[in-house]
């Protein structure tokens, strides 16, 4: 093995120095897990670098830049160490041996492994000082000239106001993978030609890099940048041909005000491109001004997806299920709970599953959290068996788990902790099911073969998707409160809720209503003919100690009785 790994080194240094003899850009590769990093020989002849960056790169490469870009650089590499980015793309500026000071570009790309943790990254520096002031492709200027030009316009001081906006045309990568580089640059000409005319008089547009372009309006205000981007979208949102092929493309755009937004380059483009990072964040196609509170949003959720690594990566220990009660209608039993997950962060607080939810999702956490889910839900419910051999427990079901394959094999290849599938219930939302429905059917299928019982959450919510109940393995469908808060007799709610009993009752489908709060609602509800019952008027989620003492013990026990007064 040690063997190996020289022989690893040896082949990287070479292939990066071989490779750097054919361009002036420094070469790197980064082994993320083992802190190794190597780079190209040119480097080491025009820096004040060591052989000692192959230990520490932080240290070495931070030595040789300047002190007031490094903060950004260091927070880029965290993020990219934590998994929540697969890409470096920052410009800063370093000391060349000479004590000149160039900016560079440095980029690169992270290869993850099926667990999407970082492996390595490969990518170059890039003196862009050597660049002239136009850019090759479109012929307009180019990153440098703009900043140049900003700086130049900053030094009016505080007479100077205007608008700086940032332009970013979207999806244009498909662009290039389906027609080639070459056909890209061509369409890039022609976007940028025709939305340079769009400009009012003496507005001069830049090409950044890629796709992202800016333009700076002396004196402008929000209105007028408002007018300039419905111009621009009315142009891309016509069709046009590029070698007879027709494209449909996109804009995002992000603006900030000077001076009301910043006095320097560095913050202004900054505030800008986290503009155009809300925009798409938010949809695409569209421009957002940039916002002290947008800003902050941005950062929280950028500190929440670190505390979600740092959580995950310690075994999950900053979170907890809590338990819901499920009543059989009948008889007011205790029949079942639905778990649900709760984040206690000791850096945030308690914190909404509506926030961090997404973000587990987004960043596929929600895989490895999932499986720690189901085992602790199954464990309770084991626990719970105790009082009542037919206890279930259901578990809400991410599409993503299901989409990497990770919950069906993890269903297949491990032991779920000493409880009978029948009693785990496994829950997914109707919005994700039925668009969904071939691939999400023979999973489900599946599942259903193997034991475990199947729920459609939210059901009526999303889709018209009766004409697919048959077709669904499912045991349960649960109806959503929506359709429960305040209920009435004759009502659309009534008449949907019972037609939807009475279809599921004919093909053999359990039905669970949620949300019921009320006394109100629920003698309404129980009209229906529903077979289970779930709301605050029964039970908030609460730990498994109090789900325990409160239903379990001799002072609650497993039969309710239905409250005097309306739950609030």
């Amino acid at each position: 093995m040690p063997n190996l790994i020289k022989q690893t080194e040896f082949s990287a240094g070479v292939f990066l120095d071989l490779l750097s003899e054919t361009t002036d850009d420094y070469l790197y590769m980064w082994d993320i897990q083992n802190g190794t990093f190597y780079i190209s020989e040119n480097a080491y002849e025009d820096f004040n670098v060591d052989r000692g960056i192959e230990e520490d790169v932080v240290a070495v490469w931070g030595s040789v830049m300047v002190a007031e870009d490094l903060r950004l650089w260091l927070e880029d590499l965290q993020l990219i160490q934590d998994g929540v980015k697969d890409y470096h793309d920052m410009e800063y500026r370093v000391y060349r041996k000479t004590g000149q000071i160039i900016w560079v570009s440095c980029r690169g790309k992270v290869k993850t492994d099926e667990q999407h943790r970082p492996l390595f990254m490969l990518g170059r520096i890039s003196n862009i000082g050597k660049q002239n002031k136009f850019d090759n492709v479109t012929g307009l200027m180019n990153r440098n000239q703009f900043e140049h030009d900003i700086c130049q316009v900053l030094k009016c001081g505080k007479r100077m106001q205007g608008v700086m906006v940032v332009l970013d045309i979207d999806n244009f990568k498909n662009i290039n993978e389906k027609y080639s580089y070459a056909f890209g640059d061509r369409a890039l000409n022609m976007i940028s030609t025709r939305i340079s005319e769009l400009l009012p008089p003496g507005c001069q547009m830049y090409r950044l890099d890629g796709d992202e372009f800016a333009f700076w309006m002396e004196g402008g205000t929000r209105e007028s940048i408002q007018e300039i981007y419905d111009n621009i979208q009315l142009f891309v949102a016509n069709q046009f041909t590029v070698d007879d092929q027709t494209l449909l493309i996109s804009v995002s755009a992000g603006a900030c005000v000077i001076p009301g937004d910043g006095r320097t380059y560095q913050k202004l483009f900054r505030h800008a491109e986290n503009a155009v990072e809300i925009a798409k964040m938010n949809g695409k196609n569209q421009l957002v001004f940039f916002s002290r509170e947008m800003y902050n949003r941005k950062r929280k959720i950028m500190e929440l997806q670190e505390s979600l690594h740092t959580c995950v990566n310690n075994g999950c220990s900053e979170f907890e299920l809590f338990y819901q009660p499920q009543i059989d209608a009948e008889n007011k039993r205790v029949v079942g709970a639905e778990a649900l997950l709760r984040w206690h962060s000791p850096d945030h607080g308690e914190v909404s599953p509506i926030e961090f939810i997404p973000l587990l999702e987004e960043n596929h956490l929600i895989i490895q959290v999932g499986k720690w889910v189901l085992e602790e839900g199954a464990k309770q419910c084991r626990e719970w068996q105790k009082y009542n051999p037919d206890f279930t427990m259901s578990i809400n079901v991410s599409y993503i788990q299901l989409k990497e394959n990770a919950l069906l094999e993890y269903l297949k290849n491990e032991h779920v902790p000493k409880v009978s599938a029948k009693n785990l219930i496994l829950e997914l939302t109707e919005s994700c099911w039925v668009p969904n429905l071939h691939f999400l059917n023979q999973e489900f299928k599946d599942m259903h073969e193997m034991g475990y019982g199947i729920a459609i959450d939210d059901f009526g919510t999303g889709y018209s998707s009766l004409s697919h109940l048959k077709e669904l393995p499912a045991n349960v469908i649960k109806i959503d409160r929506s359709f429960i808060k305040g209920l009435c007799k004759d009502s659309y709610e009534y008449i949907f809720l019972e037609y939807i009993v009475k279809l599921a009752h004919i093909i053999h489908l359990k039905v669970c209503v949620e949300g019921v709060e009320t006394k109100e609602e629920f003698e309404t509800v129980m009209q229906a003919s529903p077979d289970f019952i779930q709301g605050f008027l029964f039970g908030r989620p609460v730990s498994a100690g109090e789900f325990e003492k409160l239903y379990f013990s001799e002072e609650g026990g497993t039969v309710l009785s239905l409250p005097h007064k309306t739950a609030e």
